[in-house]
This record gives C-alpha cells, sequence and structure tokens, in this order.
C-alpha cells in the first residue's frame, strides 16, 4: 500500500471517529440542536387517527349505498383485520412447518 492510500484510509478512518464521538458524548440530542419540535400532539394525532378511519369508513359506505350493498360499521372492519391476521398467521405457521399450499384468504364483505 503506497503512503497516499494510507493516508487517505487512515484520514477517513480519524474523520468517521471525531464524528461517532461528538455524537457519543456531545450533550443534548439532534433534535435539541436543530430545534425540532412535534408540531401537533399525540392527543391531536390520535383525534385525526379517529377522523380520518370514520371518514374512510362513511366513504365505503357512500359507495356500498350507491351499488345496492349493506352498509360496513368498524366493527365489521375489526372483524375482517382479525379474520385476515389469523390467516396470515396460519400461512406463516405453515410456512415455518413446511406445510402444503396455503389455503384461500377469508372472504371479503361483499
Amino acid at each position: 500500500m503506497d503512503e497516499f492510500t494510507a493516508f487517505v484510509l487512515f484520514g477517513g478512518l480519524v474523520v468517521i471517529g471525531i464524528f461517532l464521538a461528538i455524537g457519543k458524548w456531545y450533550p443534548g440530542s439532534g433534535a435539541e440542536q436543530v430545534d425540532w419540535r412535534l408540531t401537533r400532539s399525540p392527543e391531536v394525532e390520535a383525534e385525526l387517527e379517529l377522523d380520518d378511519v370514520d371518514q374512510m369508513i362513511e366513504a365505503q359506505n357512500r359507495r356500498r349505498r350507491a351499488s345496492g350493498r349493506t352498509e360496513i360499521t368498524e366493527d365489521d372492519v375489526r372483524a375482517q383485520v382479525a379474520a385476515d391476521e389469523r390467516w396470515r398467521d396460519e400461512l406463516k405457521r405453515r410456512a415455518r412447518e413446511g406445510g402444503g399450499p396455503p389455503a384461500a384468504p377469508p372472504p371479503a364483505d361483499s
């Protein structure tokens, strides 16, 4: 290895070491250094998530009404998610055990 290559490698290691040392021993966090704050509180985020879910279910129900199908509720959605998770867990179990082909997914509410 020639001198230039050794110098570049050593210099790179020194720079990386300096950055790692700054990250480890400098007081405060990166968020404090750039004065980063949450834009919304966790409570507001939770409210917005609940509103989003209600809006999505209402939009689906509008389409279902327009096509003559029955409306769904949040409980219906939760039941479908639980059925999908059970099916996915069964697929994982079969894959671990080297089982046969997967069974069909649970039927979606039509």
